[in-house]
């Protein structure tokens, strides 16, 4: 079951006032990637005082999954775009977004976070070749006086106007830059045609989004928002964004913003990590905010958390068509009698009661420990022939897998039916050797890449495009440590 703990007052304030360069090429394809499914779903509750526990719904439900083809055993299944890998070496911090126009757009960053890269697949697919998608250095760390950059959020408008958040470490005493707004309204692999706009100004304590994991929210209608970490503060900008005065903010929570998605009736849903207990569990809760939320007033943040082990990449969120929202966190190992320690948990609500955590259906998914080093959920566009799809992505041991709830039912664990797994670390050995770059390339007594933290792109004709950044593990002979050595990205696509 899953875990609850009053926090009101001591740990959460709000809670109760106002509160890495060469390419190695894919296989090219096509087809769709989507299937359909259906089923229905009945869900249970329970209570939970102070430091009690709530019990979620089960149920029935299906979906399906179309592949290149058939079922994984042993091996991955590959989609039919192919997969292939970006070797850019500390490729990190990467993020997909889905235009109106078909075309896919990511940001990543390279190096020891020296530089942010963009890259854009045409609708017309082969992105599973990285050549494709053309990346280009939209700014370094020099550049920008920072210590060390990367991306903090990327998103598309129904304009196709693209926005990113750039964001890093200062040196000591400087605040310029520490968190940077740019865009671009057409022919973006042009780095010329972007606009950059200081916000750090805009902040009255030292703050950057380096904490945060994906809180950068991009409307259809051009409106942008975002919150920071410790203070959270929330930045939002309408209209006039390519200029300072164009945006606001507002300090309105404590802790850190993990996550954060915004509905069709223009509601933000935040997932927070805020304090631990004394026991040293991390606490996830839940906030919200309908309007004005550059103000403290207008926030809401549930009483209650969600005991986790501290561990941000296993954290996942999403807001799906239908306004529901889900929250997804590998547990790991937390204080007290637990029957789920390690295990995956995907809790959802809807509708105006989400405060109380105990009205929130839940179950657990996967095997042991899976979601640990990576967990992303996606949502379908609303009003696209997918709006209804949710794509979960994670990593299990040394496998990459997917799973598909394709109707009403994804509050039930019948409705992700079972995983597919679409990328082993065997096949990123065979695409690219994982002692490259060790002092032990040809003489490895055992090496391998692990999969970790993938992010997941749908696009609204139901294509899927998932990017993850494999690190290795390499033993030398002569040497009793393994060592590890740093990420190259990973891409699988469906066209």
């Amino acid at each position: 079951m899953r875990r609850l703990l009053m926090a009101c007052g001591v740990l959460l304030a709000a809670a109760c006032s106002p509160p890495m360069t060469g390419f190695d090429a894919g296989v090219g394809g096509g087809g769709g990637f989507i299937g359909t499914g259906g089923g229905s779903t009945s869900t249970g509750g329970g209570n939970a005082t102070g430091g009690g526990s709530a019990t979620g719904g089960s149920g029935g439900g299906g979906g399906a999954i179309a592949t290149g083809g058939g079922a994984a055993t042993g091996g991955g299944t590959a989609i039919q775009g192919g997969s292939g890998s970006f070797l850019n070496v500390g490729f990190y911090n990467h993020h997909l977004a889905s235009g109106a126009d078909g075309r896919e757009h990511l940001v990543f960053v390279d190096g020891a976070a020296q530089r942010v890269l963009y890259g854009v697949c045409p609708s017309t697919g082969n992105c599973s070749v990285p050549a494709t998608w053309n990346p280009v250095v939209l700014k370094t760390a020099p550049q920008l006086s920072l210590t060390t950059v990367g991306p903090y959020g990327l998103g598309v408008d129904a304009n196709n106007r693209v926005h990113v958040l750039i964001s890093g470490v200062t040196p000591l005493g400087q605040f310029n830059n520490a968190i940077v707004y740019a865009t671009c309204a057409t022919n973006c692999s042009t780095v010329s045609n972007w606009t950059f706009v200081d916000l750090s100004s805009l902040t009255t304590v030292r703050n950057d989004a380096v904490l945060t994991v994906n809180s950068f929210m991009v409307e259809q209608n051009g409106r942008v928002s975002f919150l920071t970490a410790d203070p959270g503060i929330y930045f939002s900008c309408s209209s006039g964004c390519t200029t300072l005065s164009g945006w606001s903010s507002g300090t309105v929570l404590t802790g850190n913003p993990l996550h954060a998605a915004i509905d069709g009736s223009g509601t933000t849903h935040v997932m927070l990590r805020n304090g631990s207990t004394s026991n040293g569990d991390a606490l996830l809760f839940y906030a919200r905010c309908s309007s004005n939320c550059t103000s403290q007033a207008s926030w809401q943040v549930s009483p209650l958390g969600f005991l986790q082990a501290p561990n941000d990449s296993a954290d996942a969120f999403a807001v799906n068509a239908g306004g529901r929202i889900f929250m997804a966190y590998n547990q790991g190992t937390i204080s007290g009698s637990s029957t789920d320690q390690r295990r995956l948990f995907i809790n959802s609500c809807t509708g105006q009661n989400c405060l109380d955590l105990n009205t929130w259906s839940s179950f657990t998914i996967g095997d042991l420990d899976e979601g640990a080093d990576g967990t992303w959920l996606e949502a379908g566009f609303p009003g696209s022939s997918v709006s209804g799809a949710m794509v979960l992505s994670t990593v299990s041991g040394m496998e990459l897998r997917i799973r598909l709830c394709t109707a009403a039912g994804c509050d039930a664990v019948a409705g992700w039916g079972t995983p597919t797994v679409i990328e082993t670390s065997a096949e990123i050995n065979a695409a690219f050797p994982p002692a490259t770059g060790s002092s032990c390339a040809s003489s490895a007594e055992s090496a391998s890449w692990w999969p970790q933290y993938p992010r997941t792109g749908l696009t609204r004709s139901g294509e899927l495009i998932v990017v993850h950044n494999p690190y290795s593990i390499v033993k030398c002979p002569g040497n009793p440590n393994p060592s590890r050595l740093p990420t190259i990205g990973r891409i699988i696509s469906s066209y």
